[in-house]
C-alpha cells in the first residue's frame, strides 16, 4: 500500500503549489489531481510540469463527474477527458461519482448509470484505465431522499457485479460510509472488498459540540451531523479496515484527504501520514 495526498483540499485558485507542499508534508510521492480544479490557476500543462519538476506521480485524477440524475449530461464528457488525462500521464485511476435523483428506485438507477457507463468502460479500457466510483453521503444537501445508491453497500454491490468489468471499481471511503449512517468497518468493507480499486484516507466522529473544533468541517445528512478530526482520533476503526484491505491483497493507494482549514493542513497531512503508516506496519507489514 502507498501513500498520496488528494488536490480536493485546494480550490480553483490555488494551483497545485499547496499540493506540492501537502505532499511534502506526507512525506510522499504521489497525489490525486483533481481535474479541472486543480489546472484552473496555471492550465493543465504548467500544473503537470510543477507536479513532475516536484518528483510527484498522480495517483489518480478526481472528476466531479456524475452519470445518475442531475448534472449526467456534463459527466460523460468529463469523464473522457479525465481518462485521457490520466493515460497522459501514467496514471491508471479515474474518480468519479453517482448523482442523484428526486425518488429512490436503486433497480433503476443501477440500470441507468451501468447503460451510461458502457461507453466510458470502453475508453477506459483501450487505455487501461480503471473507473473508481466513490461512495458519497448527502454531503451538500443535493440528495434529501437518499437516492445515490452508493450510500447503500448491497445496492453498490449489486452494481459492481452487474457492470462485471475489469475497468470499473470502488474508491472506498470510509469517512462517507459513516456519514451515510453505515459501519464501514462491519457493514460496508466485507460485502464490497472485491471491488476496492482505491481509498480515501480521513477520519470524522459524530459531532457533540455547537460548533466543531477550530480547524476542522463539520456536514451533515439528513439530519445527522459530523465533525471531521485528525486521522486516528475520530470513530474508523482504520487497523481493522487495513486489516481486512491487506488480506484481500490491496496494495493500491490510500490517499489522504484530511478535509480541515489550510492554516492546519500541513501539519494534519503529516500527522495522518505518520498515524497510517504504523497502523500499515503493524496491520499490512507485507505493504511497506
Amino acid at each position: 500500500m502507498s501513500i498520496a495526498v488528494s488536490g480536493t483540499e485546494f480550490t480553483d485558485t490555488d494551483g497545485v503549489d499547496g499540493l506540492i507542499e501537502m505532499a511534502r508534508s506526507a512525506q510522499c510521492d504521489a497525489v490525486e489531481f483533481w481535474y479541472p480544479k486543480n489546472a484552473v490557476r496555471d492550465g493543465v500543462d504548467a500544473a503537470l510540469r510543477k507536479l513532475d519538476r516536484a518528483g510527484l506521480r498522480i495517483a489518480c485524477v478526481s472528476t466531479p463527474s456524475q452519470l445518475y440524475g442531475a448534472g449526467e449530461a456534463d459527466g460523460v464528457p468529463l469523464l473522457h477527458e479525465a481518462i485521457t488525462l490520466a493515460a497522459r500521464t501514467g496514471s491508471d485511476r479515474v474518480n468519479t461519482y453517482f448523482g442523484h435523483a428526486p425518488l429512490v428506485d436503486d433497480q433503476r438507477a443501477i440500470a441507468a448509470y451501468a447503460g451510461a457507463l458502457a461507453p466510458v468502460l470502453d475508453h477506459a479500457g483501450s487505455e487501461n484505465v480503471v473507473v473508481v466510483l466513490e461512495n458519497e453521503f448527502d454531503a451538500f444537501g443535493w440528495d434529501p431522499v437518499g437516492s445515490d445508491i452508493s450510500r447503500r453497500p448491497t445496492a453498490l454491490a449489486e452494481l459492481f457485479a452487474r457492470v462485471d468489468s475489469p475497468w470499473f471499481g470502488l474508491n472506498f471511503d470510509a469517512a462517507n460510509f459513516l456519514c451515510a449512517g453505515v459501519s464501514p468497518a462491519r457493514d460496508a468493507l466485507p460485502p464490497l472488498l472485491p471491488w476496492v480499486r482505491y481509498a480515501h484516507v480521513k477520519d470524522v466522529c459524530r459531532a457533540s459540540e455547537e460548533t466543531p473544533h477550530d480547524g476542522w468541517i463539520r456536514f451533515t445528512d439528513h439530519g445527522m451531523a459530523y465533525d471531521t478530526a485528525s486521522l486516528g482520533t475520530g470513530e474508523l476503526d482504520w487497523p481493522a479496515m487495513i486489516t481486512s484491505l491487506a488480506t484481500a491483497g490491496y496494495d493500491g493507494y490510500l490517499t489522504l484527504e484530511p478535509h480541515c482549514v489550510p492554516s492546519i493542513l500541513p501539519a494534519e497531512t503529516a500527522g495522518a501520514a505518520a498515524y497510517l503508516r504504523d497502523v500499515i506496519k503493524v496491520h499490512a507489514p507485507s505493504h511497506p
